[in-house]
């Protein structure tokens, strides 16, 4: 009967250990999963464990272990987590990150199919070994694809025999209900993120306040940041003579992206909420080789978006992009 059940009714693992803009990614696979009635559960970290609403999965599971460690500690962790999750008798477990950790669980876990990544002769090594924790690998390059997938279609692809040829959704009103629990409204304030990722990102300090200056132009801004980011907040908050909001949590973080009439934030996990649930986003880049690459993988998905590499003067550039996308 248990081997019928999983024949007829699959039910899905999702493992996906990295920042929060790369589990949003997955947010086109679960939906058409739920669109299918599948059963889906997902292994997330702590940083990224409120990205998606409790309507997105079924269950939603902490890995108690660490990234990217082979210690002897660690493999128990996992294999003692694989254990638990082997009760739920899935039919496929995703892997949809590659860090080997997620491979370990997979295997650990033994559903009867394990589809997950390899970088083929990129990284030939540890595609073998990835290889055999799997029945099913899905290629992808090693650095930047030059056929300049969307990180959303790389994901797609894992769960290719589950979603058959179905087209893969870019309508945020149906990817909008898997990232916030309640409805929000679309307000009027412009959403400006004040991240250290802007510092970390190379972007000039003064610029970064004067494209908050730009924005304040279009309309009332709302500041926000996380609570964890309070120094640079602050800095921000002197230099700018603006109120920053901060959240502890990402549950209203998402709902302040979600209700503003647009947003502008640098490449971080903002911009993917925001591509998710249709705010139009001016997207802030590093000036980086093969920068175009970069933003056919990580570009706001279904969202209207203006993409801007922080060069010369760049903060100009936001004011021109929030112009035309409140225009249009």
């Amino acid at each position: 009967m248990a081997a019928f059940m999983t024949q007829t009714s699959p039910s899905v693992l999702v493992i996906r250990l990295d920042a929060i803009g790369d589990a949003l990614a997955l947010t086109p696979l679960l939906a058409e999963l739920q669109k299918r009635a599948i059963r889906v559960d997902v292994v997330l970290r702590a940083v990224n464990i409120e990205v998606f609403s409790l309507r997105a999965t079924r269950a939603v599971y902490l890995a108690p272990f660490a990234l990217r460690s082979s210690t002897t500690t660690n493999r128990h962790a996992i294999a003692t987590f694989g254990a638990r999750l082997r009760k739920n008798a899935y039919s496929d477990v995703l892997v949809a990150t590659e860090d080997p950790g997620g491979y370990r669980l997979a295997q650990a876990v033994g559903a009867p199919q394990r589809v997950g990544f390899v970088n083929g002769w990129g990284k030939p090594f540890k595609t073998l070994w990835a290889r055999s924790t799997l029945t099913r690998a899905v290629v992808r390059s090693a650095g930047l694809d030059p056929n300049a997938p969307h990180e959303c279609e790389v994901l797609w692809e894992l769960g290719a025999s589950l979603v058959d040829a179905e087209p893969i959704s870019r309508d945020p009103l149906v990817l909008r209900p898997l990232i916030l629990d309640t409805d929000v409204p679309r307000g009027q304030r412009i959403a400006f993120q004040v991240s250290d990722k802007w510092e970390r990102l190379g972007m000039d300090f003064t610029q970064v306040v004067r494209a908050l200056d730009a924005a304040a132009q279009f309309g009332t801004i709302h500041a926000f940041a996380s609570a964890n980011e309070g120094e640079y907040a602050q800095r921000i908050a002197d230099a700018a003579r603006v109120h920053v909001e901060r959240y502890s949590s990402l549950v209203p973080w998402k709902e302040a992206i979600a209700g503003a009439a647009a947003l502008v934030a640098p490449d971080s996990g903002a911009i993917h909420v925001a591509g998710m649930v249709g705010t139009p986003t001016v997207a802030v880049y590093a000036p980086i080789r093969d920068l175009d690459l970069q933003i056919a993988r990580w570009a706001p998905w279904a969202a209207p978006y203006r993409s801007v590499s922080a060069e010369g003067a760049w903060s100009n550039e936001v004011a021109t992009s929030l112009h035309e996308l409140l225009a249009g």
